[in-house]
């Protein structure tokens, strides 16, 4: 796994960059107090099996710049296909947890042809109807994956989601699928709780 920065009109970028394959980006929540590219320290190794995984810390997180006003989703949308583009990457996967899948589905309903395909992770979901149909517009392969037991955002968004996006499937990991070592507290981030299914039912996602 290389450490490796990524210069943009937006700021520049701090990503881990492990495996082969198809570039993948995993797009971390909101909080900056509890969110950076360490958000995946246990999905990097089993999903660089089968991609060319980029761990970022997005613009204002980590080791990226932090630049003043903060981006909102829209401006962290922009400035990952900036990322694209100045990686010379045509299409991507992109996997957006929490607040990352609202980037994620900017992405994927504004810039198409640059979308492989979708994984969201206990994600932000349409509020309106009017937002729910922008949701309809995502054509690529999506998969929704979330915790059942999820406090922060309930269970009820993935069946939206699923429902919103033609191309996709839903898994939902159970409270016995939980990692023995998963912290009790942990009621969102399913990609922790969960990592041991969570990286099986997304690598076959992704290599399927």
């Amino acid at each position: 796994m290389d450490s490796k920065f990524i210069s943009t009109p937006f700021g520049k970028f701090h990503a881990m960059v492990a495996g082969a394959g198809v570039p993948t980006l995993l797009l971390h929540g909101r909080s900056v107090d509890l969110n950076s590219w360490r958000t995946w320290e246990k999905n990097i190794d089993a999903l660089a099996q089968v991609v060319r995984v980029y761990a970022l810390d997005l613009i204002g997180y980590g080791a990226s710049d932090n630049p003043e006003p903060r981006l909102d989703a829209k401006g962290q949308a922009q400035a990952l296909l900036e990322l694209l583009d100045v990686e010379r990457i045509e299409r991507a996967n992109i996997i957006g947890l929490s607040w990352g899948g609202s980037i994620a589905q900017i992405i994927a309903t504004t810039a198409p042809t640059r979308m492989n395909k979708l994984v969201l992770v206990d994600s932000n979901y349409p509020q309106n109807e009017e937002a729910l149909v922008r949701l309809r517009r995502i054509t690529c392969p999506t998969l929704v994956v979330w915790d059942e037991d999820d406090v922060v955002i309930p269970v009820a968004g993935a069946q939206i989601l699923a429902n919103g996006i033609a191309n996709s499937r839903l898994r939902i990991f159970k409270r016995d699928e939980r990692d023995a070592d998963a912290d009790p507290n942990n009621r969102h981030w399913s990609q922790m709780s969960h990592s041991r299914k969570w990286n099986q039912v997304v690598s076959e996602f992704l290599r399927g």
